[in-house]
């Protein structure tokens, strides 16, 4: 998911800003799973809503694909009410490794740009692990929840740490990549690097990104029903706006995470396969039209556990869980209850 189509939806219905600061904390060096160190590793978060006394209403968000922490807030898919709800739960939203808040190529003192080293979705779970045991004293969540990209770290935490929450919420995320979605993710990597190779600079880079994923983040159908060819000119142009800041080299970091995700692949503790391993009660959340992480591989482990799926129908693509927000945090809300 992307800032550029939360925007779009805010313009056409408000969104309001919560008063939730940065903060980063600075674990060290972090020992990534290919080997390699990350030095100086810094991840970025923010709090919303009252912790209990027990801290028993911890709900953990990792960020989606390119997203912020300040994004997840800004629009109000955290807040009052809303799909992690802060008038009942305290949700702590953490940065993923390669964002550009927490640490990744374009802000790394060290490593930056090309020489940052590639990180996995375990990597990114195992920094937010360390950040929420060891900075901020929390030993237990009762949820973990995310959205796409977000909601691949919420199918890894499940595996990776699986006592550490009660229940797991991942929404148009998936345990492991088709081989549809390593197609699209393939080709943006390819054009990234031939593009970097030819000395395009990075806002040439940003523009194409902006049109690609366009191809897959919505439907056909959204787009003939929603876009005549007379304002397409305008809505292209928007969506360039839109990621005139992203930076090619973080891209690729969570691009490549992602294509190298998968679940089952992952030493699970004890040795256990990674389906006995999980122990949260689980929701997962998928659209059906969904063109951009296909929804296959989440329904398929959702019933090899027995536990629950929301299948959403929408042609909004990847982006119906947000069209049809309100749906989704009835379902999720009510399930977390």
């Amino acid at each position: 998911m992307f800032t550029r189509c939360i925007i779009f939806l805010c313009l056409t219905s408000g969104c309001a800003l919560a008063d939730s600061p940065q903060q980063v904390a600075s674990i060290g060096d972090l020992l990534l799973e290919s080997g390699e160190t990350l030095h100086d590793c810094e991840i970025g978060y923010r709090t919303a809503g009252t912790l209990n006394a027990d801290k028993s209403n911890v709900v953990v968000f990792p960020t989606w694909f390119t997203g912020s922490s300040g994004d997840l807030i800004k629009y109000e898919v955290i807040g009052p009410g809303k799909l992690a709800d802060t008038d009942r739960y305290y949700v702590i939203v953490i940065d993923a490794l390669g964002n550009g808040v927490s640490s990744s190529p374009s802000n790394s003192a060290r490593q930056s740009g090309p020489r940052f080293p590639g990180v996995s979705i375990d990597d990114m779970v195992k920094s937010q692990h360390i950040l929420l045991t060891e900075h901020l004293g929390i030993d237990h969540a009762m949820a973990v929840m995310g959205i796409s990209m977000g909601g691949m770290q919420t199918f890894q935490w499940m595996g990776q740490y699986p006592d550490f929450m009660d229940k797991a919420v991942p929404i148009d995320g998936s345990p492991r990549m088709t081989s549809y979605d390593l197609v699209q993710w393939q080709t943006h990597e390819t054009a990234i690097e031939l593009m970097q190779e030819a000395g395009v600079s990075n806002s040439k880079i940003a523009e194409f990104l902006a049109t690609a994923n366009l191809l897959t983040l919505w439907t056909p159908e959204y787009f003939v029903e929603n876009i005549p060819p007379e304002e397409f000119p305008d809505y292209l142009a928007g969506a360039v706006r839109d990621y005139a800041q992203l930076d090619a080299n973080n891209y690729l970091v969570q691009l490549r995470a992602m294509m190298a995700h998968d679940v089952y692949a992952d030493h699970a503790p004890g040795g256990r396969p990674y389906i006995e391993t999980v122990e949260a009660e689980v929701l997962v959340v998928g659209v059906v039209q969904d063109q951009m992480v296909n929804p296959t591989p989440g329904k398929v482990f959702s019933a090899s556990i027995d536990g629950g799926y929301a299948a959403i129908e929408s042609n909004c693509g990847h982006m119906g869980t947000t069209c049809e927000a309100g749906q989704v945090a009835v379902l999720v809300n009510a399930f977390l209850e």
